[in-house]
């Protein structure tokens, strides 16, 4: 039996600047900022490795990590029985964050995908391509193999897609253009909701290429896709929107080579009343995931969200060391 889980642990930045707990004083960062800093640090990493106790995961993938010298702190806070190796960060984007992982199995591959330009679909052939140099993914995702102990490899994408954070019209100069509205409000929502799917596209292109190779692969896509278990972003990436061949001519090898290539959601097997991983306006929302291959679905046995202590987060509550998010775990043979 082993597990793995997923955890967005909100801004864990180390006591240095630019990017610290709260975003203090950056300009002087007097010796009481620095003090402030440095206990809201601790705090943090005391109150996570508590919730990784918890978990009691084999493999945690991380979403906003500073790096993966943050990770090592948070070992060192496990205490000295603490058996995760080593941990393993992916590229930081502008607000200082980034996705990791810490295994207590042997990571025998680290690589980091699509950190840049985004593709979008055209709609007819020879069409220029949409949104040409407008579209990019600031993190990209997160690609880990471990050596599993029965001696077969697992291999772990994190990811972390665009938030829901309405992205605003830019100027000639790139200066964001300050407007107000519905429409406005409508626009800037749209132009989220493009990025994200972009992503996703992007990620479901990865999960294809890895299946392509391998259809039996031990595959896990993890972390923090801000949209729920329905949305046409997790199905893009789960490849529940392809019809599978039907009628007494269809193409077997075709509808088997679907059937390998559609990841499963472990959320599923939560109840649904405790599947929230986010409060958002006093609502509980599922938008942190487990997708896993067929084969590794086949191991699956069980799954759950530590949400028990989860309060919807405020902008004025930055210093607050708790995260916003709840972890999931799912349990395999």
């Amino acid at each position: 039996m082993f597990r793995i889980g997923t955890f967005n642990v909100r801004d864990l930045f180390d006591d240095t600047p630019p990017h610290v707990i709260g975003q203090l004083d950056r300009d002087g960062f007097s010796q009481w900022a620095q003090r402030r800093a440095r206990a809201l640090y601790h705090r943090k990493l005391e109150h996570i490795a508590s919730v990784v106790a918890r978990m009691d995961a084999d493999i945690v993938a991380f979403q906003e990590i500073e790096g993966a010298h943050v990770l090592d702190a948070l070992r060192a806070q496990l205490g000295p029985n603490c058996d995760f190796l080593p941990g393993v960060a992916g590229r930081a984007d502008s607000r200082g964050i980034a996705c990791g992982l810490l295994s207590r199995f042997p990571i025998t591959s680290v690589e980091t995908h699509g950190a840049g330009e985004l593709s979008f679909p055209a709609f007819a052939e020879g069409d220029p391509r949409p949104f040409a140099g407008r579209l990019e993914s600031r993190r990209g995702v997160l690609e880990v193999t471990v050596a599993l102990p029965d001696g077969t490899s697992l291999t772990l994408l994190v990811v972390h897609l665009k938030s829901s954070r309405p992205i605003a019209r830019v100027d000639s100069a790139g200066n964001a253009v300050d407007e107000d509205g519905h429409y406005a409000a409508a626009e800037g929502a749209v132009r989220t909701v493009v990025v994200r799917l972009a992503e996703a596209l992007q990620l479901r292109s990865r999960v294809e290429a890895r299946l392509l190779r391998d259809g039996r692969a031990q595959l896990a896509v993890l972390g923090d896709f801000n949209d729920g278990p329905e949305s046409l972003t997790v199905r893009s990436v789960t490849g529940e929107l392809a019809e599978p061949p039907r009628g007494r001519n269809a193409d077997l090898d075709a509808a088997t080579s679907l059937d390998l290539g559609v990841l499963h959601q472990c959320g599923r097997a939560v109840p649904p009343g405790a599947r929230h991983t986010i409060m958002h306006r006093g609502q509980g929302q599922q938008i942190d995931h487990i997708l896993v291959s067929r084969t590794l679905w086949k191991r699956f046995r069980s799954a759950r969200v530590l949400n028990e202590e989860l309060r919807e987060g405020t902008n004025d509550s930055r210093e607050e060391v708790e995260s916003d998010h709840a972890p999931m775990v799912a349990s395999f043979a």
